[in-house]
C-alpha cells in the first residue's frame, strides 16, 4: 500500500517545472487515493489530469491495483489549502470564514504567511444596487480565519 507522502512526492516530481501545483495528495483508509492539482495561470485541463493519472499508474504499478485513484482539481467552493492558491486569487473576490463563524466578502489585495488583506464589500444602501468596495483595507490574521475560498462574481 502506498502512503500519502509517496503519492505527494510522485506528483511533485511530475509537476516540477510546469505551471501546475499540488494542492493535496491523500491516501484514505479503505483504499482511496485523492490527488488535487491546480494551475497558476489557467484552470487544469482534463489532458493534464489524465497524464498525471497515467504517470502515477506507471510509477506505482501494482501498488495502485487495490487503490481507487482520483485525480482532479479543487472545486470552486472548496477552501484554499496551499499558499499558491492564495497567490493565484490575488485581486479576486473571496469569502473568508472567521473562527467565530462570521463571514467576510471582499477583494483579496495582499497575502502574507501571517495575514490576508481584504478590501471588504459593503452592502448597498439602496435596494437593487451593487455592493461597493470599502475605501480602506482590512488585515485579518490567519489565527482568526477558519477558511478562505474563491467566489463567483455574476453580473
Amino acid at each position: 500500500m502506498i502512503t500519502s507522502q509517496q503519492l505527494e512526492q510522485a506528483v511533485e516530481r511530475r509537476l516540477d517545472g510546469t505551471a501546475h501545483f499540488l494542492v493535496c495528495a491523500e491516501v484514505h483508509p479503505g483504499g482511496k487515493a485523492v490527488v488535487e492539482v491546480d494551475g497558476d495561470e489557467a484552470p487544469v485541463t482534463l489532458a493534464v489530469l489524465s497524464s498525471i493519472n497515467k504517470a502515477l499508474r506507471e510509477e506505482f504499478g501494482e501498488a495502485l491495483d487495490d487503490v481507487e485513484l482520483q485525480v482532479g482539481s479543487p472545486g470552486l467552493g472548496r477552501p484554499f489549502k496551499v499558499e499558491r492558491q492564495y497567490r493565484k486569487h490575488l485581486g479576486q473576490q473571496v469569502e473568508v470564514t472567521l473562527g467565530d463563524g462570521g463571514k467576510l466578502l471582499g477583494l483579496m489585495e495582499a497575502y502574507a504567511p501571517q495575514a490576508l488583506t481584504l478590501r471588504l464589500l459593503e452592502p448597498a444602501k439602496v435596494k437593487g444596487r451593487k455592493p461597493k468596495l470599502a475605501e480602506q483595507t482590512t488585515v485579518i490574521p490567519f489565527t482568526g480565519i477558519k477558511s478562505t475560498q474563491a467566489t463567483i462574481k455574476l453580473n
